[in-house]
């Protein structure tokens, strides 16, 4: 567990959260089409779906609650994070009917599915908070943005919320392996309650221009 309570392994534990949402959507998307096609309810796949995502979201929150327990500072990060949480917990109850909201939720509504993407977008920039003079990061972050943002093209199919969530899981798998790889190499100095002062080096991967 001590592994675990520090930045990498709340990472680790972010990374896994969103890989479990990914595959929870392509469960989903699949046995939708199957049900479609032939009526059929399966439960097993229904019950390994939800409980994909629940430990999606139980991770998710792990890594939020460890990230503000551990990092100093960085106050726009751990807001945007919660909210992010909170937006994204607040979509998946509407969009399985959770509670009745037909009067003002749409799931296909390109207001809705624009908002999010930009929103989604300006929550993974405050990720250069973690380390504000690496360039590493920042062109990371930057990508990452972009790839939320892309989500907005899925208007034109008429698909619903979801695509974009999908879209938002991919870019922070990416996001948190390559945030991970530049830690392991000593790229990146997150400051941390707990960890010992240490010494970094700024040399491989992508040029950083941080001295």
């Amino acid at each position: 567990m001590s592994k675990l309570n520090t930045f990498k392994g709340y990472t680790i534990i972010a990374l896994a959260s969103n890989i479990l949402f990914v595959l929870f959507i392509i469960v989903t998307m699949v046995y939708y089409a199957y049900y479609l096609k032939t009526g059929n309810i399966v439960r097993v796949v229904e019950f390994i779906a939800y409980t994909m995502e629940v430990g999606g979201f139980i991770l998710m929150l792990a890594s939020i609650m460890g990230y503000i327990s551990k990092l100093r500072g960085r106050l726009l990060l751990k807001i945007g994070m919660s909210v992010y949480f909170v937006v994204e917990f607040i979509i998946m109850i509407l969009d399985f009917n959770v509670i009745d909201a037909k009067d003002f939720y749409s799931p296909t509504s390109k207001i809705l599915i624009i908002s999010h993407c930009v929103f989604s977008a300006a929550v993974a920039l405050l990720y250069m908070g973690l380390e504000k003079n690496r360039l590493c990061l920042q062109i990371s972050v930057a990508v990452t943005a972009v790839i939320m943002m892309l989500g907005v093209f899925s208007i034109v199919y008429n698909v619903r919320v979801y695509a974009s969530v999908l879209i938002n899981c991919i870019a922070y798998i990416i996001m948190y392996s390559l945030i991970l790889t530049f830690h392991g190499r000593q790229l990146l100095e997150v400051d941390c309650y707990g960890d010992s002062e240490k010494l970094y080096d700024d040399s491989g991967f992508f040029i950083d221009d941080h001295k």
